[in-house]
């Protein structure tokens, strides 16, 4: 790989308007889960593959028996209306591991969106915590490129100007590139209280991008992992409420040590 970081065409496309939906793994794999749920639902076709010496030095072992390189990769979904925006998702296996790798493939990706498939739009997806525990659904938060962007969701259910904190990877970065680039974009934040696969929260950014792309969304995947996820917590807190904590107590991070960035 000379080049170090490259996108691969799988085919040619045709685009019109594209909006780009970035969920990549990390906390709570709230994007991973939103951009999967879209692949499936939508039957979004891999277009391009993105491969980078920035990924994690290992490869997926496949069902086949052989081996594939870490990658992102490109998903359309073409727009069954006349003159509407067609949606291509982001989705992948890992993000680049060094700070480095991160400000350079980021900035690619927005690149390619921008220059080669003539984008208007980016959403990037990922998971907030505050460090409490989360009362009722799941709120959403959000950060965007202008002002302007934020008064366009104004009459949503994203919150702005409560979260705290950095965000950390690529929902946060591809937004600052899309900044700088003038290409307009919000990052979705689902508040996640530390679950491994908060569905939850993904569940929550997902009501939240239907209604902005005007597509109605089946939830029932995600409401079986919520009900699962609810299930072993409660067996969790079952075990734990039979053990004594010693007088010296545990050691652990206080509540305010608790990260409240996004990836």
């Amino acid at each position: 790989m000379k080049n170090g970081t490259m996108i691969v065409m799988n085919k040619d496309v045709k685009v019109s308007k594209p909006i780009l939906v970035v969920g990549l793994p990390g906390i709570g794999s709230v994007g991973k889960l939103v951009a999967e749920h879209l692949k499936h639902e939508f039957e979004g076709e891999r277009f391009a593959t993105l491969y980078s010496n920035h990924f994690p030095h290992k490869v997926v072992m496949l069902k086949s028996g052989g081996v594939r390189l870490v990658s992102n990769r490109f998903y359309l979904i073409k727009s069954k209306k006349k003159n509407g925006n067609d949606i291509v998702i982001l989705t992948g296996d890992d993000q680049a591991v060094t700070p480095e790798g991160q400000y350079y493939v980021n900035e690619k990706i927005v690149e390619f969106f921008k220059e080669k498939l003539k984008g208007e739009f980016i959403y990037t997806i990922g998971g907030y915590t505050t460090g409490e525990p989360i009362d009722g659904i799941p709120k959403v938060y959000g950060n965007a490129t202008s002002k302007a962007v934020v008064e366009q969701f104004k009459s949503s259910k994203v919150i702005f100007g409560k979260s705290k904190g950095m965000i950390w990877g690529s929902a946060g970065l591809i937004i600052a590139f899309a900044k700088m680039k003038k290409v307009s974009g919000i990052c979705l934040m689902g508040e996640t209280a530390f679950v491994d696969l908060d569905a939850a929260a993904a569940k929550s950014v997902l009501l939240v991008l239907a209604d902005r792309l005007g597509l109605s969304i089946d939830t029932q995947n995600l409401d079986k992992i919520i009900a699962k996820t609810a299930k072993a917590l409660k067996e969790i807190e079952r075990q734990m409420s039979g053990f004594q904590v010693s007088s010296g107590g545990v050691a652990g991070p206080a509540p305010e040590q608790h990260p409240t960035y996004i990836r």
